[in-house]
């Protein structure tokens, strides 16, 4: 659609609004259109932002479509893929490699502001390489990751997926002690030198943890994605020839987790602490605090557009995979009231306001989700 077109359609849609607030609105939209949600990658081939608002829009009622613009306006959280790629970029130069330091800064007894003597140092270069970096889901984006850190970390050191099989760990282990020997010039190690002794699970986006770390009651276990990690570590015998186990440091690292996700997962590090003796540590590279959320206080009217049944789809949206974020998620899944969009897809955490299936006939969101999981 032409945007010119696109901007007449959002006219008409606004025509009961006051000229002042849709003049405002086109300045603003169009600006935030060109700077980022254009880029949303789940707009439909020739959609654009500006379009898409007016279609969105356009399912209120009139009393209702001042407050959605004004959701929109003022409570909107969007990541672009620019700024994930920078988080991406940026979390090990500025963030893991001052924990290596201190490690290194430790164990030569040297200050840790020492840092060229520190990263000069054949314990240091042998600490990077003994350190693994895996991806927990497709969002971790590691050829970036790679890229970004090309000639400090090898193509040896980072996996798309933290679930390795045996072979591909002993794999691992070989090049490991190829590399240490190039590093170092020697031709023998003790035995715990020819291990990792670091790993790093990175992922984009927490908003719940849960999918992380959870304690099931019914189970009266730890589940998720870091409890199956541990079990195959410390209770697999194949992985206890990979990794120093005496010595491990696990490091769970998100790009971007709300301050509720946060809270939810390290609440749970101290049960793996008693199963296996050994306690991870939670690395976020931009906590979205909770007061971003929607709230009855400061967003009561949003609220209410969140729960009307007219604008909620409840049969396209809710299945046996979603129901598991409780009864209903009219405010997200876990209830999370995020108002958040990643540019690669919404999160089903945010609000379905904005994130509402296309193959909904009811009600279409704004950014409308690709799900990962869709009974068919």
């Amino acid at each position: 659609m032409k945007n010119e077109i696109a901007q007449a359609f959002l006219f008409s849609v606004m025509q009961n609004s006051p000229p002042e607030v849709v003049d405002e609105s086109r300045k603003y939209f169009q600006t935030m259109a060109r700077y980022k949600y254009d880029d949303y990658q789940q707009f439909s081939p020739g959609m654009r932002f500006i379009e898409r608002l007016a279609l969105w829009l356009n399912q209120f009622t009139d009393a209702d479509k001042p407050q959605a613009l004004k959701f929109i306006r003022e409570k909107l959280v969007f990541v672009s893929q620019a700024e994930m790629n920078l988080l991406i970029s940026s979390v090990f130069p500025d963030l893991l490699r001052e924990f290596l330091i201190e490690d290194i800064s430790m164990a030569l007894n040297k200050p840790a502001y020492a840092v060229t003597a520190i990263t000069g140092s054949n314990e240091y270069r042998m600490l990077v390489r003994q350190s693994l970096f895996c991806g927990m889901s497709d969002g971790a984006k590691m050829e970036v990751f790679r890229r970004a850190n090309a000639g400090v970390i090898t193509h040896e050191q980072i996996y798309q997926t933290y679930e390795l099989s045996d072979v591909r760990a002993g794999k691992m282990q070989e090049e490991l002690l190829k590399d240490l020997k190039k590093l170092t010039g020697k031709e023998a190690f003790p035995e715990q030198d020819q291990k990792f002794k670091r790993i790093f699970l990175l992922d984009d986006f927490s908003a719940s943890g849960t999918s992380y770390l959870k304690f099931s009651e019914e189970e009266k276990t730890l589940k998720g994605k870091i409890a199956a990690l541990y079990k195959s570590i410390f209770k697999g015998e194949n992985f206890q020839k990979v990794f120093d186990i005496a010595n491990l440091k696990v490091y769970v690292v998100i790009y971007l987790c709300t301050e509720q996700a946060k809270n939810q997962i390290e609440s749970q590090f101290n049960e793996l602490q008693k199963e296996y003796q050994n306690k991870p540590e939670l690395i976020c590279m931009h906590i979205i605090p909770n007061t971003d959320k929607l709230n009855g206080v400061n967003d009561s009217a949003v609220i209410d557009l969140c729960n009307n049944d007219q604008y909620y789809d409840a049969a396209e949206i809710e299945d046996e995979h979603i129901k598991k974020g409780g009864k209903d998620v009219k405010l997200g899944f876990g209830q999370c009231a995020l108002p958040l969009v990643l540019a690669h897809n919404t999160p089903n955490n945010a609000v379905p306001l904005l994130w509402s299936y296309d193959t909904s006939r009811k009600f279409k969101g704004l950014f409308p989700r690709i799900p990962r999981h869709k009974e068919i």
